[in-house]
């Protein structure tokens, strides 16, 4: 079984090989979602009963059954450990692929996170705060990536929801550009990036989908794809675990209309969420300096064809401006 990262000799830009993952449980299912998996069959109806190592557990607000419970990968992408040294094959670096990988699992099978209460997604926002922080301490890694796939197009294997976290002892490329271009940014005009693309998408008002005391979300004026949104902190900073607890249940709230305005005005698409955060571990600039946590929010409206392949431009068909007002205006 190949669990390593190979870093492309040209672009710099890493790969990771799993092998293991082709072995994973993938359900048949047509494009209608509810012809899915039955519940007695699913291993995230009953995690341990399906051999599932569940590593923590949160109940319900009545305190009365289980939210979510915790597991580890059953097939992980990266295998538990240290990382270890660089290690060089040929002329190219190579690092084993290690860190950690765990599954959030959402206790109602039939129940998608468009569907929560904004007290719920609060909660299970601390729930990703606390296992990102229990990542962090579990040993040395240099990124840990929260994501979410919805679907089949979005990549989710089994249709019973869940979430998923992956430490990783590489910085991914997406990430290390954000980076660089927020702090050379910074250096040039003294002023945090992502507060300029805030405060303007602010005054021009076109791009807004969801706003609430804490955080606004839009379409960015450079979308990459149909549909694209973007949730911002309004108060700017660098790292989503640092976030007080106090703001969790107006995330909720902002995730929650977001994801209704999707799934009602684009006839309920598959779609993929992730939570770009700074970098675990010391830097040598504080990000706080330069970069602001967000959440991506990616609808899979489109497909990728050979241009966008072979030349690395993303081509989208969807105005902005246009994207955002159908959300905006499509009542939840």
């Amino acid at each position: 079984m190949l669990n390593e990262f190979r870093q492309d000799l040209v672009s710099g830009e890493w790969v990771l090989f799993a092998t293991g993952r082709a072995s994973r449980p993938i359900e048949r299912v047509s494009e209608n979602r509810n012809n899915g998996q039955a519940k007695a069959a699913c291993p995230f109806e009953n995690p341990e009963k399906f051999g599932n190592e569940v590593v923590a557990t949160y109940l319900n607000q009545d305190q009365t059954d289980w939210m979510i419970k915790v597991a580890k990968n059953k097939f992980p992408a990266v295998l538990e450990g240290e990382m270890g040294p660089l290690k060089n094959m040929g002329p190219f670096s190579v690092y084993e692929g290690r860190g950690m990988h765990e599954v959030v699992i959402f206790r109602d099978h039939d129940r998608c996170l468009c569907d929560y209460e904004k007290e719920d997604l609060g909660e299970i926002f601390k729930v990703y705060q606390e296992r990102y922080l229990a990542t962090r301490d579990h040993g040395l890694r240099k990124y840990t990536l929260i994501f979410h796939n919805h679907g089949h197009r979005a990549g989710a294997s089994i249709r019973h929801p869940h979430s998923q976290i992956i430490s990783i002892p590489i910085l991914p490329p997406d990430v290390k550009r954000s980076l660089h271009g927020s702090e050379e940014f910074y250096k040039k005009n003294k002023k945090r990036i992502y507060d300029v693309m805030i405060d303007w998408e602010a005054e021009e008002k076109k791009r807004i989908v969801y706003e609430n005391q804490y955080f606004i979300a839009f379409c960015p004026f450079v979308s990459k794809t149909p549909y694209e949104i973007r949730i911002f902190p309004k108060e700017s900073h660098a790292h989503f675990e640092k976030m007080p607890e106090d703001q969790l249940i107006h995330l909720g709230d902002m995730m929650g209309a977001v994801l209704r305005k999707i799934s009602k005005g684009l006839h309920d698409p598959d779609y993929n969420f992730f939570i770009h955060t700074a970098p675990l571990g010391e830097t040598d600039v504080d990000p706080h300096e330069f970069y602001t946590w967000h959440i991506e929010v990616i609808p899979k409206v489109s497909l990728t064809g050979a241009f966008e392949l072979g030349s690395g431009v993303d081509v989208n068909v969807v105005d902005p401006d246009e994207a955002a007002k159908l959300l905006r205006e499509t009542e939840i």
